[in-house]
Order: structure tokens, then sequence, then C-alpha cells
């Protein structure tokens, strides 16, 4: 698809933040756009329908804050319908969706929308994230994606992107995406019925109609606390096996992904699943079940699975090698060849402080 857009000297971007019931978080989430060196044009917060006080929170960031709004659902309608709902009524050139319950890094918006002036016709503009736990910076500093787009912040034309599609994935963090508005609308907007892989989906078919830029920064804070709405469906067997098909059948007629991605999807979403499993906190024989169906596997997997858990921290790296054996979701290879970048990356960034 060939889409043209005329370059701005300035051009506009909305946040976009869902809400339901992450009152506890709502502080750090919006405080983190009222702290952007580079202001949105428009904030749009959708409240659906929370029970907690979320709307005291909200209603105190929008006092004095006239490009800020709230719109509320009387009943709860699911963050994929309330995406819709935003990109129907922003008018800028450019869109991102905050979770309620992550973060920005204060200069994302100002180093996003300077590429997006340079590179007006990108589907999207992509930085890395850091995750983060319930109470803040985790132990252990993690960076999103896993494996790189690239060592260094680029623009990647559609062929670039289905070249690195086939090595490794998960390029796209809804985090710190910003999508340009008019490519989100030219290709139907968030599909509904693909729940948490929605935004997942509709970024590679952007970028591999469009392109996407690359920022090799931390810009953005995951938030992992197990209540999350991704996380919840993603460990979910019957609901993975679902989603799996669905998604993969539309991979094969759309023309635009590479030969056997679907496979290598289905693949791939299986091993973050099980690793999501993997480290929390479950008994041994509950994870061991619990992987062994994500994996579609047999007895086998779920009694080596459950053998090797008992062993404690060593044993769940063990677990761990198993689960990347079997599904073999990324070439290592790229994935070790990348580890000073990564490691660049992460260093050049101090690790998250909540206000």
């Amino acid at each position: 698809m060939t889409m043209t857009t005329s370059p701005a000297a300035s051009p506009t971007a909305t946040l976009v933040v869902p809400n339901f019931n992450h009152a506890h978080y709502l502080p750090e989430s919006l405080g983190s756009i009222v702290r952007q060196t580079r202001a949105p044009d428009r904030v749009i917060i959708i409240d659906d329908c929370s029970t907690d006080h979320s709307i005291e929170v909200i209603s105190r960031f929008l006092a004095d804050r006239p490009s800020w709004q709230l719109i509320r659902h009387e009943k709860n309608q699911g963050v994929v319908r309330g995406q819709n709902e935003a990109l129907a009524i922003a008018d800028t050139d450019w869109i991102g969706f905050l979770g309620a319950d992550d973060a920005l890094h204060p200069r994302y918006l100002e180093r996003a929308m300077a590429h997006a002036a340079d590179h007006p016709d990108a589907g999207l503009i992509v930085a890395c994230c850091e995750i983060i736990g319930p109470n803040g910076a985790s132990g252990r500093r993690m960076l999103r994606p896993m494996m790189l787009p690239a060592a260094l912040s680029t623009m990647l034309t559609p062929a670039d992107v289905g070249r690195i599609l086939r090595v490794g994935d998960n390029y796209f963090s809804g985090t710190t995406s910003l999508y340009r508005r008019g490519a989100l609308q030219a290709l139907g907007g968030f599909d509904v019925k693909l729940g948490s892989f929605s935004d997942a989906f509709l970024a590679r078919r952007l970028a591999l109609t469009f392109g996407c830029y690359f920022i090799a920064e931390i810009l953005g804070y995951w938030r992992i606390h197990g209540q999350n709405y991704s996380t919840a469906t993603a460990t979910d067997p019957r609901s993975l096996d679902a989603k799996l098909k669905e998604i993969g059948a539309l991979i094969t007629d759309s023309g635009l992904f590479p030969d056997n991605y679907a496979a290598l999807f289905a693949r791939r979403n299986r091993f973050g699943a099980v690793r999501m499993v993997l480290g929390s906190e479950t008994a041994p024989s509950a994870k061991a079940e619990r992987a062994a169906a994500l994996l579609d596997g047999t007895s086998f997997d779920r009694h080596l699975l459950q053998s090797l858990l008992r062993l404690g921290a060593g044993g769940r790296l063990a677990a761990l090698a198993w689960v990347t054996l079997r599904t073999r979701p990324m070439s290592l290879t790229r994935l070790v060849a990348q580890r000073r970048a990564r490691r660049a990356i992460v260093s050049a960034t101090p690790g998250y402080r909540a206000p």
C-alpha cells in the first residue's frame, strides 16, 4: 500500500491512556505525561467503568489542562474498543497509547516526534522500554525488545522488517510506539476480535506496509505485576490457542508476512507465555502444568518441567533453556551478537525512579 504524507515542520501528537481500576498507578503514568519535555498536543483518558477512585485521580490531572480530555464508559467495553474510540476522535498526525500502569521517559515524545518529523511516511516510531515491577524498578534491569531490530537508531523499510521478523520478534512495544494516525486508519484500526494481540499484530502490519523508525534508547517503562491485560490473556492456554489460530489465518491471508511466519509467530508467543509462567510465584507443579499446556505439549514436557522446577533457581534456568530449544523463538547467534548493543542502551539511561 502506498500512502504519502506531506512533510510537516511541526507534526502533532495525541497520547491516549486507557484505564480500568488502575488508580494506584495513575499518578505515575499521567505524571510521566506531565513531565514530557515536549508536551503532547492532546491527551485522551478513557476510563472503562472503573470502580476504584480512578476518576478522582484523573480529575486532579485534568484541572487547568484544557488539552486533556476524559471519556467515561458507563459499561465496560474493553481496551481495544477504547483505542478505536480515541483513534476516531483524535485529530493529530500521530497517536500513542500508554497503559495506565506504565510510564514514559521524560524525553519520549521529544525524541519520537523529532524522528516523526524526519520520517513522515513511516507507519510508526518505536523505542526500547525497560521492565519494571509492581513497586517500581526491578532488581535486575531488563530491556525490551529482547532482540533489537537494529543495533543503532535507524529507519527500517518494509523489506528490512520482513528480514528481521525471520530471526526475531516483539520489536514493537506498545508502551513506546507512536503510530501515524493516517496509517492506522488506512489499515482499519485495531481488530477487537484479537483482544490483547490487536496492537502487536497491527504494529507488524504497519511496519511491513509503511516501514518504521527504531530508536535505540529506553524511552518507556512497562510494568509487570501479574494482572496486566496482555499477561492474563497470553498465559491462558485455551485463549492463547484460539488467538494463535485466528492470527495465523490472518497472517497467511494477508500476503505481507515472510514465508512460514504464522508458525514462527505461534512458537514465539508460546515461548513468551511460558517464560512469564516460569517467572510467576506459583508451585512448581502448577507452573509445569500450565507451561506444558501453553506449549501444546505432552506428558513428557510436563514431567520434565516439573522435575526441573523443583531444583530451585538453577532448575528454572534449565527449564527455560528446554523451552527455548523446544520452541526456537529467535536466532541465538544474533541475540548473543547484540549483547554489547543492549548493554550500551541500558547503561545510557538511569534506572526508573517513581516520582
